[in-house]
C-alpha cells in the first residue's frame, strides 16, 4: 500500500514540477505583456487615463511574484513538506484572483476608451502650439500611427494656426492661410507629424503627403486590442494556474496519506515486536520446579 502512494506521489510531484515550470514561463510572459503593454500605453499617455495602466502593472507584478511562487512550489515538492505546498497552493489561489481581477478590468476598460481618448484630444488639440508637451504627445502619436488630427486633417485647419518656415520663392507663390483649396501642392497648415518625414521639404509638406486617416480611430484600436490581449492573457495564466492548484492539493493530500500510512505500519511494527518479544520471553523462561523435602523421624 505504501509503495503505491509513493508511486503515486511521485508522478503528483513531477506534475508540479512541470506546472512550475510552466509558471516560470508564464512568469516572463507576463512581464513582457505588461511591459510592453505599459510602454505603448506610455507613447500616448496624454490620451490615455492614468488607471489604464493599472492592470499592466498588476500583470508585471504578478510575473515577479510568479517566480518566487514557482521557487517555493519547489521547495515544498522536493522536502515533501505539507505546509509548503499548501502555502504553495493558497498563493496560486491569491495569484489566481489577481489575475481574473486585472483580466475583468482591462476587458471592462474597452467600453469607454473611444470616449476618453477623444474628450482628451479635444481638450489637447487647440493649445498645440503653446503647450511643448502637447506637441510632443501629438507629434509621437501621429508619426507613430501614421495619422493626423482626431478626425482627420480638416481637424488641424479649424483650430489651430501654424506658422510654416517659408523661403523666399515659396512666399512669392504661395499665401498661407486658413483659405483651403484642393490643390494638393498647397502647403499644409498642421504639423510636420501629419507626414512621412521623407515627403516633408523645404520645413512644411503639402496635402498631397497628408496621412488621410484621424489618430482617434487608430489610437482607439491599438488600446483597445492591447487591453485585450493584457484580459486573455491574465486568463489563459489564471487557467494553468488552477492546475497547479489541483496538483498542489493532489500532492499534498498523497503527502498526508503516506505518512499516515508510514505511522500506521511503524505502530503495527512495534506491536509485533513487542509482541514477538513477550512470546520470546515466555518460550525461553525456565519452570521453577518444586521439590518437597522429607525430614527424619
Amino acid at each position: 500500500m505504501t509503495e503505491e502512494i509513493d508511486v503515486g506521489m511521485k508522478c503528483i510531484k513531477y506534475m508540479l514540477f512541470v506546472a512550475n515550470f510552466m509558471f516560470v514561463m508564464i512568469g516572463f510572459l507576463l512581464i513582457s505583456i505588461g511591459s510592453t503593454i505599459k510602454a505603448i500605453y506610455g507613447d500616448f499617455e496624454l490620451f490615455v487615463a492614468s488607471h489604464y495602466f493599472s492592470p499592466s502593472i498588476l500583470a508585471i507584478t504578478i510575473g515577479v511574484v510568479i517566480f518566487f511562487v514557482a521557487l517555493f512550489g519547489c521547495v515544498g515538492a522536493i522536502k515533501e513538506s505539507t505546509c509548503l505546498i499548501n502555502l504553495f497552493g493558497f498563493f496560486l489561489t491569491a495569484l489566481l484572483v489577481m489575475e481574473i481581477a486585472a483580466a475583468i478590468a482591462a476587458y471592462a476598460m474597452r467600453n469607454n476608451i473611444e470616449e476618453t481618448i477623444q474628450t482628451k484630444m479635444e481638450e489637447s488639440l487647440p493649445d498645440y502650439s503653446h503647450n511643448h508637451y502637447y506637441q510632443d504627445m501629438w507629434d509621437v502619436t501621429q508619426s507613430s500611427l501614421r495619422c493626423c488630427g482626431i478626425h482627420g486633417s480638416q481637424d488641424w485647419m479649424s483650430n489651430i494656426a501654424t506658422t510654416i518656415p517659408t523661403t523666399p520663392s515659396i512666399a512669392a507663390d504661395t499665401t498661407l492661410s486658413h483659405t483651403t483649396t484642393d490643390n494638393p501642392l498647397e502647403p499644409f497648415l498642421g504639423p510636420n507629424s501629419c507626414c512621412h518625414p521623407r515627403d516633408v521639404n523645404n520645413g512644411f509638406c503639402t496635402k498631397k503627403y497628408v496621412y488621410k486617416d484621424g489618430c482617434l480611430d487608430a489610437l482607439t484600436y491599438v488600446v483597445s486590442e492591447s487591453a485585450l490581449l493584457l484580459g486573455c492573457g491574465a486568463l489563459a495564466v489564471a487557467f494553468i494556474q488552477l492546475l497547479g492548484i489541483i496538483f498542489a492539493w493532489m500532492l499534498a493530500k498523497a503527502v498526508r496519506r503516506l505518512k499516515t500510512q508510514e505511522l500506521l505500519e511503524r505502530d503495527q511494527d512495534r506491536q509485533r515486536t513487542y509482541e514477538q518479544l513477550s512470546r520470546d520471553k515466555e518460550e525461553n523462561q525456565t519452570p521453577v520446579l518444586y521439590t518437597p523435602t522429607f525430614s527424619e523421624a
